[in-house]
């Protein structure tokens, strides 16, 4: 008798076998895959009752599966497997929504218990109807609460409303009543023009869906004045539930249906547009503070911390379109100076205006860091060593001629140091980039101050 399908994930051949013949000989119907992606198109396209995955996966994790199982279909049940050092990453799996977790190495008697206590709970649910429709929408709230990054967060709703409210189509938008415009942020099901044209329709309607947020809404498309598209004729009727409103935006589900939404659905939504509504402000609030983690409270301008960050994204990014970059290290000469002829007030403040002429010198999308004191960092991006000269030329210039603090009756002079090194030109060490320009700066300060050094280029090989 065939008691479940069970689908178990693990990169080695060896534990995958263990689970397979255990399971299979107590009766379920096992299927043993080796990665996520092979794991997640057999839940798209089969009945599957229970995932067992391991934690540690190349290219996806067993969390990252997790996620998507559970934003997929919040009903299939996860058991993840993890070794004894990282039971940390078990209790957090929990959190996220996993049944439980088994150890390595494993132990038939508490797998098969652990499996045949998760299939009788969902024996359970099955048998009440209401209980699992309450526990379906526990679980994808619970995946909707437990993502913090906004932009997955759009597809993670989208998702979590098609599995809990009968619909055909969806889509996220996002309208911004300042400059009255609409951002479709993720759709399912549905072209783009065709969501663009049933966004326009909500034009006249804004300002009621504006005031009523926090109400879910279910109507005839034909309420919609000039909305045509061809695509459309497919449905008949949209639900739209708001799901997140501050001062510059409002953000709304919308789904589309070929019959309308009874009270049941109508509840559902609500209540998942109430968790998304709080996701989407703990996700911009953690947003937030990880951006002011990387702020420099005196000047404005990212932090040291910050360095790596935009180092590794820079390196990246140049690897991907085979262009370089150039790093600026810079220092002011003889800063002590000014803090001993002045105060340290005096100092902060010829640090702020120094840091708003840099970014006055450099372009839009290059990077301007405080690394520390009276020193700055510059990553340059799609700069050679040429084009990076230049630049460091510009700003050592301005600081030259920058009469400091002028509007305070101050008369502050400052000149500079920089030293240049560019990726991958001097190294192909994302770290090593910034020793090298730092390197080069301490060149041109103790050469004659007030001046630009390009690192020496390294030996042909």
């Amino acid at each position: 008798m065939n008691k479940g399908k069970i689908l178990v994930v693990d990169d080695d051949a060896f534990f995958r076998k263990v689970f397979t013949d255990h399971l299979s000989s107590a009766g379920f119907n096992v299927t043993g895959v080796s990665s996520g992606a092979v794991a997640l198109n057999i839940i798209e396209n089969e009945p599957v009752d229970l995932v067992i995955t391991d934690l540690v996966m190349p290219e996806m994790s067993g969390v990252d599966l997790l996620h998507k199982v559970k934003q997929h279909n919040s009903l299939i049940d996860v058991i993840v497997v993890t070794g004894h050092g990282s039971i940390e990453s078990a209790i957090e799996a929990l959190k996220t929504g996993a049944f439980d977790y088994i150890r390595k190495p494993v132990n038939e008697i508490e797998l098969l218990h652990t499996v045949e206590r998760c299939m009788e709970m969902k024996k359970i649910l099955e048998e009440n109807q209401g209980m699992k429709r309450s526990l379906k929408l526990y679980e994808a709230s619970r995946v909707i609460t437990t993502t913090l990054d906004v932009m997955k967060l759009y597809d993670v709703v989208v998702d979590v409303f098609m599995q809990s409210v009968p619909c055909q189509a969806g889509f996220v938008i996002v309208y911004e009543p300042g400059v009255k415009r609409f951002d479709i942020k993720t759709l399912r099901h549905l072209n783009i023009d065709a969501a663009e044209a049933l966004a326009g329709g909500f034009k006249t309607l804004m300002d009621k869906l504006i005031r009523t947020a926090g109400h879910v809404s279910a109507m005839p498309i034909a309420e919609l004045k000039g909305v045509e598209h061809e695509e459309l004729e497919n449905y008949s009727h949209l639900l739209v539930a708001p799901f997140l409103r501050h001062s510059a935006s409002c953000g709304f589900m919308v789904l589309l249906g070929d019959a309308g939404w009874g009270n049941e659905d109508l509840a559902s939504a609500t209540f998942i547009a109430e968790h998304a509504a709080q996701s989407f402000e703990n996700a911009q609030n953690f947003s937030d503070a990880k951006q002011t983690a990387f702020i420099d409270s005196l000047t404005g301008l990212y932090n040291a911390k910050y360095l790596e960050v935009a180092i590794d994204r820079e390196v990246k990014r140049a690897d991907r379109l085979l262009a370089p970059l150039t790093v600026l290290f810079l220092d002011i000469d003889d800063f002590k100076n000014v803090n001993d002829s002045n105060d340290h007030l005096i100092g902060s403040r010829v640090l702020i205006e120094l840091g708003k002429l840099i970014l006055k010198c450099v372009r839009e999308v290059d990077t301007v860091i405080r690394y520390g004191g009276d020193e700055y960092v510059v990553v340059l991006v799609d700069a050679d060593f040429n084009v990076a000269q230049h630049i460091a030329e510009r700003i050592r210039s301005s600081t030259e001629k920058q009469i400091f603090l002028e509007d305070e009756g101050s008369d502050i002079r400052l000149t500079v140091s920089i030293g240049l090194a560019t990726y991958p030109v001097h190294t192909r060490d994302k770290l090593e980039i910034i020793k090298i320009a730092d390197k080069a700066m301490y060149r041109a300060k103790n050469a004659s101050k007030n001046a630009v050094f390009l690192a020496p280029m390294p030996p042909a090989a």
